[in-house]
């Protein structure tokens, strides 16, 4: 789950069509609209790949948007989403810029094992 791990990517896009409706192939939850990208990447080139759709890597704010995101996702992958402590050792941030809130994972997690996980990933079976 470090930085190199290769995974597909969960973006988020903040900004809906004048109709209010998202663009083609984007679900919509709330005012924001998610959207799964399936080519795996690093979690780095997974937020570039966000930021030019117009999004971020998606945060997680609470369980039913955590619920949602995972209605989206196939169980056989992990996903990125946008927690990560590259900035300050053990200090969560969403790629956003949003704060840091959702706290329903699953026990000790995230934990940054060995220093060595500085991104969060999301999977069907787990929190």
């Amino acid at each position: 789950m470090g930085f190199w791990t290769i995974s597909v990517s969960l973006c988020l896009l903040f900004v809906m069509n004048a109709s209010g409706a998202c663009r083609f192939g984007w679900s919509r939850y709330g005012h924001e609209c998610f959207k799964v990208f399936t080519n795996p990447l690093s979690w780095g080139d997974a937020e570039v790949t966000c930021l030019n759709n117009g999004g971020n890597l998606a945060s997680v704010h609470s369980k039913q948007q955590y619920d949602f995101l995972k209605s989206l996702i196939s169980s056989s992958q992990s996903y990125w989403i946008g927690g990560y402590d590259a900035v300050a050792e053990g200090k969560w941030f969403w790629s956003d810029g949003s704060q840091m809130n959702y706290r329903l994972w699953n026990p000790g997690e995230p934990n940054n094992l060995e220093s060595s996980e500085h991104c969060i990933q999301m999977n069907f079976g787990g929190k």
